[in-house]
């Protein structure tokens, strides 16, 4: 329904401006349907009454379209590759692609493959003005705020890995007593580290870790972030070097012990600030569920979008509040 309204839209503004002869009624205006007895129907009808029931939607499309695929000219080969996979990979989903097309319909009213990859591309240019606006408005502040609490030196760490056996036909009871059983057995090592018996001995005797084991469950040089779980960040970068965990850490590969050995010195601000710069854009990502609104309010600033249509205005100003304000209200 979507993509038909936009056609007639597009065909009224297209009529007004195109040099095909169109019929004219009294005061120039331009027929679209005429009859042989009564007035006829013209694009300013048309328009009038289509406005008010699709105009707000269709223009901010619109508006959105102009702006970023000016602003982003030199990305448009990676907008259309991002859509191009995305499709791709949407289809190896579905053995009939109408079924994916139906989904489309439901979901975004979209009724063809050309019209999603449009939209997808429209998504991933709206993506990137967010994540630009995002890190424009970040700070020296922050950055040395954020070197100075988040940023460390990699650290030499080795760990015990405690594996529980559970197998996918396990009854949920089942599956519980072995998580509980693992969780035992780290406790139990933890109970022999403090006794003083060594790490390496124990990592040998205990560890599922195939491959770090017979090494004393050496890992090596570890950077934060580089191991793949937030709970191991956490233990690993807070516990003080020579000691090691005194409760079983879980990760998604199972229950950890983890033992560093050495620190080394962070690196300098200047080296790492753009890799600074990108995890705090990605906190405000996360934790600022408006950014996209207010990256692209601040396009159209930068544009200087005017609406001439006083009607479509209202509505169009109306439903961007009301977009804020749900989106507000459904964080709290």
């Amino acid at each position: 329904m979507k993509k038909r309204i936009i056609f007639v839209l597009a065909a009224v503004l297209l009529l007004c401006g195109c040099e095909k002869t169109i019929p004219k009624l009294k005061g120039g205006k331009e027929a679209v349907v005429s009859f042989e007895k009564i007035d006829s129907i013209s694009t300013e009808d048309l328009y009038e009454e289509l406005k008010d029931a699709y105009a707000t939607e269709i223009i901010s499309d619109m508006i959105d379209r102009k702006m970023l695929e000016d602003k982003y000219k030199d990305n448009l080969t990676e907008a259309k590759k991002y859509a191009d996979d995305s499709l791709k990979t949407a289809k190896t989903y579905y053995k009939d692609e109408s079924e994916l097309l139906n989904l489309l319909g439901q979901y975004y009213g979209i009724s063809s493959f050309d019209e999603y990859l449009e939209y997808l591309k429209l998504n991933y240019l709206r993506n990137k003005a967010t994540e630009d606006y995002a890190k424009s408005s970040i700070t020296e502040s922050e950055i040395s705020k954020y070197y100075k609490n988040e940023i460390v030196g990699d650290r030499d760490i080795s760990h015990i890995l405690i594996v529980p056996d559970v197998l996918d036909n396990m009854t949920d009871d089942e599956k519980a007593k072995e998580e509980n059983k693992a969780f035992e057995t780290a406790k139990e090592i933890i109970a022999k580290l403090k006794k003083g018996e060594k790490f390496a001995d124990l990592a040998k005797e205990y560890s599922s870790d195939e491959k770090t084991k017979n090494d004393g469950g050496k890992l090596g040089k570890i950077s934060k972030g580089s191991y793949g779980s937030k709970e191991f960040d956490k233990e690993a970068f807070s516990i003080e070097v020579k000691s090691y965990s005194t409760v079983p850490v879980k990760t998604e590969q199972g229950y950890e012990i983890i033992y560093v050995t050495k620190e080394y010195e962070k690196e300098s601000l200047e080296k790492v600030k753009e890799k600074v710069i990108d995890a705090i854009k990605d906190d405000k990502l996360a934790n600022n569920a408006t950014m996209q609104l207010d990256a692209l309010k601040a396009l159209r600033e930068e544009y200087g979008v005017d609406i001439i249509d006083d009607e479509i205005r209202v509505n169009y100003n109306k439903k961007m509040n009301n977009l804020r304000d749900q989106i507000e209200n459904g964080n709290n």
